[in-house]
């Protein structure tokens, strides 16, 4: 047989615009999109969007369920135009064409999956039904005209059934927000749910879009009005709506803008000021999301790398924060230690060592030695540097203060195999009341007398790791060398004794280990320390908490004073 070359073409089985018509569509909501999308680009100046359902009482017989757009703009006015623009999926676009969001052609599709569709406009009405008839459909002519395009959608499955949408309200919502800034009127039975950006005060406006930064968890992104996506606080560092006026490069589904957008290049440049504007406030008014996306963008060279420095985007284990000047001055060891760990606090409080959260190292996605972690986190930021040596300087020092928490730490061959938990014994002893020191007897006869610790024991014990401890429902534990570190004739001190208490109160679980503070201790502590009766709330008695250990040393003085007495007494009378 010769050897021959030919020149083929690629092409498409009509069973792929099957699938691409069918599995397009993820929502209700997307195909009802589509259609306003369609009813813009043909120059509607109101859309009428009508959705009627009701919930089935028989599930053998479920209850019909039917959406309606009608719009007034050109419709499809000639039978080339509707064997282009209808019938032929894909068909490139025209120079002459109203193109504002149309890029592939296919959106009807995503109507047609739902139901059988009649579409009614000129002289034409069109009948589609995918489910039984594929990729047929009638087309009937020499109708009376009729203006603009109306769509009729009896649904293939009423949606209030298989909880898809809950409610015809919920699905008003999410079209509300699919919509939201589209320019011309467009109605969810009979109710206005968009309204152009130009009539709203925006934060921000430039060439490219309108922006509102707000304290929400998400940016949402409009393409010129109609919604795209939403990128979650963490990934944009800010949240608020973006409205694009020009069009954005979106992919095929339609949920994603292309990376390669120019006009969505130009948006993120702004986004980005927006962030680090936002980072330039109080740390303590951050949260999580915002720092890691600072976090992020120090690890991306987003910024030059001395507005990430002063910023607390460094986590530690007891979920405070530290920025990175704080880190460089601070001096001591540093590891990475599991979230709430009772050693890494003990550390901490000791300053032995500093313990970053290794959440951070899952969250920042990083897999390699943890004490090159830094190195890391720096390395674009360094190389985008003039003058780096001075940076790379500073991460070797730091590199050489990294100590393992423990054994399980991957780490690069150069580190010790000492860790930080081998200087701590994390045992807890409770020492019985008849061998407490007497100072130390009076502190738990005192605490005792209160009766704002919920029938909880109070115990004195011994840790390494701990200042107190709780099993969670019967007692509360002082660590000894702890309390013995306290003035009980200095107010702060006291208090400082009777908010760790209120904090072993607040958890209802043993806190002997590992352990981490969720919503629900946070607001135990708020109700313990601010909504009880005078009486019981502890926080009462820190004013007389010396006076009350003064009036006990005395008490205690006059027994062993009338001890004395009866025993020469006795004595005395022996004697007789």
């Amino acid at each position: 047989m010769a050897n021959t070359v030919e020149t083929r073409k690629l092409v498409a089985h009509e069973k792929l615009l099957i699938d691409v018509i069918k599995r397009q569509a993820g929502s209700l909501k997307k195909a009802i999109l589509e259609g306003t999308m369609n009813s813009v680009e043909a120059g509607a100046t109101e859309i009428d969007i009508n959705f009627m359902a009701e919930k089935s009482k028989d599930k053998e017989n479920p209850s019909p369920a039917f959406l309606s757009i009608y719009d007034d703009g050109i419709g499809i006015r000639t039978k080339q135009e509707l064997i282009n623009h209808f019938e032929t999926f894909g068909q490139p676009h025209e120079e002459n064409e109203n193109v504002i969001w149309k890029q592939f052609r296919m959106g009807r599709g995503q109507m047609f999956a739902f139901g059988k569709n009649t579409w009614r406009t000129s002289t034409f009405k069109m009948l589609v039904d995918v489910d039984t008839m594929e990729l047929d459909y009638q087309l009937q002519d020499g109708l009376k005209p009729a203006d603009g395009c109306k769509i009729d959608i009896e649904l293939y499955n009423n949606p209030l059934d298989n909880y898809t949408i809950y409610s015809v309200k919920s699905l008003k919502e999410e079209v509300k927000e699919q919509v939201r800034y589209v320019q011309i009127p467009v109605k969810f039975n009979d109710e206005i749910v968009s309204i152009a950006p130009t009539e709203l005060n925006w934060d921000y406006e430039d060439e490219f879009a309108y922006y509102k930064f707000s304290n929400t968890s998400q940016l949402k992104i409009y393409n010129l009005g109609v919604f795209v996506m939403s990128r979650t606080i963490r990934n944009a560092g800010v949240g608020g709506i973006v409205v694009s006026k020009s069009m954005l490069k979106v992919n095929f589904a339609r949920n994603d803008v292309d990376s390669t957008c120019p006009v969505y290049s130009e948006i993120n440049k702004i986004v980005l000021k927006n962030k680090i504007k936002k980072a330039a406030k109080n740390y303590k008014s951050m949260s999580t999301d915002e720092r890691y996306s600072l976090l992020i963008g120090l690890r991306n060279a987003e910024e030059k790398y001395y507005n990430y420095e002063t910023k607390r985007i460094l986590q530690l284990s007891n979920n405070k924060w530290f920025s990175w000047n704080m880190f460089v001055k601070d001096g001591r060891h540093w590891c990475f230690a599991p979230s709430g760990d009772m050693v890494a606090d003990k550390s901490m409080q000791s300053n032995k060592s500093l313990c970053f959260n290794s959440d951070m190292v899952l969250e920042m996605g990083y897999d390699g030695p943890l004490d090159e972690f830094f190195d890391w986190l720096w390395d674009d930021a360094v190389n985008e540097m003039s003058f780096p040596e001075n940076k790379i300087t500073e991460l070797d020092i730091l590199k050489k203060r990294f100590v393992k928490f423990d054994d399980n730490d991957y780490v690069s061959d150069n580190c010790s195999n000492t860790t930080l938990k081998d200087t701590f014994s994390e045992t807890y002893h409770y020492i019985p009341y008849g061998k407490l020191k007497k100072v130390e007897k009076r502190v738990v006869d005192v605490l005792s007398s209160l009766t704002c610790w919920d029938k909880r024991q109070i115990r004195i014990g011994v840790s390494d790791v701990a200042r107190a401890w709780t099993d969670g429902s019967s007692y509360i534990t002082i660590e000894r060398d702890w309390l013995s570190s306290i003035n009980f004739n200095t107010l702060a001190e006291v208090l400082n004794l009777f908010t760790t208490l209120c904090h072993e109160m607040a958890h209802d679980s043993d806190t002997a280990g590992t352990h981490n503070h969720g919503p629900e201790f946070y607001e135990k502590y708020y109700d313990l320390t601010t909504q009880r009766g005078f009486w019981n709330n502890p926080l009462v008695h820190v004013y007389r908490f010396s006076e009350t250990m003064d009036s006990f040393r005395r008490s205690e003085k006059e027994k062993e004073e009338k001890k004395k007495e009866k025993q020469m007494k006795d004595e005395m009378q022996a004697v007789a």
